[in-house]
């Protein structure tokens, strides 16, 4: 039997919720599935639902990855919990022949990573017939598509100095400013600018979200225009930045490129940080944090899932893969493709690297911004922290007689923030998360949490968000 998720824990930690979790304890009974098989490639079951026809639920245990006919808009369901919670309890009957409808979804999946490895070999392996004629081709389509992502960016910029000349203050109450807002960012999309359309619904957002809501949006604005005057000066820039430029833009790189050409980087890889965001029409939007164990190096995965279908690759939080990622480029590359190589190591392999002083971890989050100003979301970590709530509001706090010592907002929730005080049991942290520099003074999205432990297990994690969609 395949070592992938072969405890409980393994499988719970990458429940969604609380709740989802509790319905899969509920579901782990043989007797609520009318069948149950596994194999070394695959599990899968049939789990009587409220309707005439049984769900079929299927795992990759590859990945793993998760499929289920049931509606549920979680990733994995309960029906996909449970059955890795059966399967870990050894009661999923082991070397069973798959059916066609579970077969049928591994041959699919196979085809296409073939697919995907044979484009990827033919763009690492074939000869440059002519390298003049294709730069040539790829900058006359470049060139065109970044007429239209200036014209695009020019009429941004009128937009916003309307909007300035009008007052900020003036789009609180109005109804029909969500209109215009929507009606811009569609112009975005037009002009092959997706990256800049979706800041301009996400800015939408801060508008009466809270008595400083202009200040935040303001800067939001300066943003843009940083974005702007760079596109307006796009030929004098460096290769990386332009890059940089492109990524903010939402202008795509087909992923075989990036296996084949990008940075390449071998470690082992733990997931220091999970999060979920759903987006417009039903997509939903995965953030996974990596931190390289020899390296240090800090890894951003982004996954996109439409209308529940679920995600290609599931990463379980706190635990360690081996194997290669393919850094897009940049001044400051975070974002990365996962290798064909990749495995899940066994339990326990891994331990953070973030218990440095909040100086040194300020010291790195600023060289990355000023590398990369366009970056909307930036990894922080850092030790010895406490938190402390004041006025509704958390705070990240450091012990006394550091210099760089202060209160820093955090973006969690309440119910989290107490749960983490509890786990804590008010000792120092190591603490993950987004940094958030949209606003003014910043803010620090919490992801996880560890502690220091004994000499076999040097650090512990004591809380993840699990995924859960923000």
């Amino acid at each position: 039997m395949s070592r992938v998720l072969a405890t409980e824990a393994e499988v719970v930690a990458l429940s969604p919720d609380a709740s989802s979790t509790k319905a899969a304890q509920g579901l782990k009974n043989p007797s609520k599935w009318p069948s149950l098989g596994c194999n070394e490639t695959a599990a899968w079951g049939e789990c009587q639902g409220s309707g005439s026809k049984p769900y079929q639920t299927q795992v990759d245990l590859s990945g793993p990855s998760f499929k289920c006919s049931c509606p549920s808009r979680k990733f994995p369901c309960k029906h996909g919990l449970a059955l890795m919670l059966l399967r870990a309890a050894g009661q999923v009957a082991d070397n069973a022949e798959p059916p066609a409808w579970v077969s049928a979804w591994l041959d699919s999946r196979a085809e296409k990573a073939e697919k995907k490895e044979a484009k990827a070999a033919a763009i690492a392996a074939a000869p440059p017939a002519d390298p003049a004629l294709l730069a040539k081709q790829q900058a006359k389509r470049d060139d065109k598509r970044w007429d239209k992502v200036a014209a695009g960016m020019q009429e941004l910029q009128l937009w916003m100095q309307d909007m300035l000349r009008n007052g900020l203050a003036n789009l609180s109450g109005d109804q029909q400013a969500r209109q215009h807002w929507n009606t811009m960012a569609a112009r975005m999309v037009d002009a092959q600018a997706s990256g800049m359309a979706a800041r301009i619904k996400d800015a939408w957002e801060l508008v009466d979200s809270h008595p400083q809501w202009s200040r935040d949006l303001l800067v939001q604005l300066g943003h843009w225009q940083l974005l702007a005057d760079a596109v307006a000066r796009r030929d004098a820039l460096s290769a990386e930045t332009r890059a940089d430029v492109m990524a903010a833009l939402g202008w795509p790189m087909d992923k075989a490129e990036v296996q084949a050409r990008g940075e390449a980087l071998a470690d082992d890889w733990l997931v220091v940080g999970l999060r979920q965001i759903e987006r417009e029409g039903r997509l939903l939007e995965r953030r996974v944090w990596l931190q390289g164990q020899h390296s240090g190096r800090i890894a951003w995965l982004l996954d996109y899932a439409q209308g529940g279908r679920g995600f290609e690759t599931a990463w379980v939080p706190a635990q360690s893969y081996r194997g290669s990622l393919h850094f897009y480029p940049g001044q400051a590359p975070l974002r990365a493709i996962a290798g064909a190589d990749i495995e899940l190591l066994a339990p326990g392999a891994g331990a953070p690297l973030g218990e440095g002083a909040w100086r040194d971890a300020l010291a790195q989050l600023s060289q990355r911004i000023a590398a990369n100003p366009l970056q909307p979301v930036q990894p922080l970590w850092c030790g010895q922290a406490r938190l402390q709530v004041s006025a509704g509001q958390w705070y990240a706090v450091w012990p006394q007689g550091d210099a760089a010592a202060a209160l820093v907002p955090l973006a969690v929730a309440d119910d989290h923030a107490w749960q983490l005080q509890a786990l804590g049991g008010g000792a120092p942290m190591a603490l993950f998360g987004e940094w958030e520099g949209g606003q003014p003074s910043g803010r620090w999205r919490l992801l996880s949490a560890w502690q220091a432990g004994d000499g076999q297990a040097p650090w512990t994690n004591i809380w993840q968000n699990r995924g859960e969609v923000l």
